[in-house]
């Protein structure tokens, strides 16, 4: 992780067998820190597990091993030409991209990846703040909106070590089970706009009054926060009038050629 800070490559080749068990822990971090850079994994032809995390975690390629010296050149080829690819979202005359998930948690950091690969210029300072804020967002319209577990219900089963099995049974039992989170992202040129729109199909909530995350009561909960993180990664968030459907904007920057001639 020091050298892909310090060093800052074009592209990054991981080999699961040689950083076992800390290999997609490691993943996450890079593509965190690095979002834009491609992130190559490879992985022995019988380990479906760590090829199936791979691609969840949003990486550039997997590749099996053993190596195949023409596949392998293919993909480093591939990335190469990608990562000097440059998105500049202000050039776009209008771009529009819908995505609709079931509640699968493995794919909300993915998506918000994506969402930010999509929308946001490789250069802008600010890509790792909106997909932290993305994956908020999309955590609470899983888990208060779809799935219907509130503030207290989350903290008594957080206490209690039992929330992921709470929220894995609803996920699998109706009516929880039959609803599905929408992500609407939309680059906006003319009114210098990147924006995110979520929305849940659970009955909402009072977005006026959150539990307040600096109330004695909550500081030492382990959640809560993440509508106060998403304020901090956006230029503006609103709500409609029920609660389930949030708009989140960001302003589009100019590349840094413009702003520093």
């Amino acid at each position: 992780m020091r050298m892909v800070e310090s060093s800052n490559p074009s592209a990054v080749i991981l080999d699961f067998a040689d950083l076992r068990p800390k290999g997609v822990s490691i993943l996450r971090k890079i593509l965190m820190a690095r979002p834009s850079m491609p992130t190559l994994v490879l992985v022995e032809e019988t380990a479906r597990q760590e090829a199936l995390d791979a691609h969840r975690n949003g990486v550039f390629a997997v590749i099996r091993k053993p190596l195949q010296a023409d596949e392998l050149q293919f993909h480093i080829g591939h990335a190469l030409s990608s990562s000097a690819e440059q998105y500049d979202p202000s050039r776009v005359r209008r771009e529009e991209r819908t995505i609709v998930i079931h509640n699968d948690f493995a794919m909300i950091t993915p998506i918000a990846k994506s969402l930010v690969d999509t929308t946001l210029s490789p250069s802008d300072p600010r890509r790792t703040q909106v997909t932290l804020g993305l994956i908020e967002i999309l955590s609470n319209a899983i888990e208060h909106g779809n799935l219907g577990i509130d503030f207290q219900e989350k903290r008594e089963a957080l206490r209690g070590s039992y929330f992921f099995n709470l929220a894995q049974e609803r996920a699998h039992k109706a009516p929880w089970c039959h609803r599905v989170v929408r992500v609407t992202s939309s680059v906006l040129p003319e009114e210098g706009l990147v924006r995110y729109t979520v929305s849940d199909e659970g009955d909402g909530f009072d977005w006026r009054s959150p539990p307040d995350p600096s109330d004695p009561e909550n500081m030492t909960a382990r959640h809560g926060r993440g509508l106060l993180m998403a304020r901090h990664s956006f230029d503006n968030i609103s709500f409609n009038e029920r609660g389930n459907v949030v708009t989140l904007e960001a302003a589009i920057l100019p590349p840094p050629s413009l702003e520093n001639p």
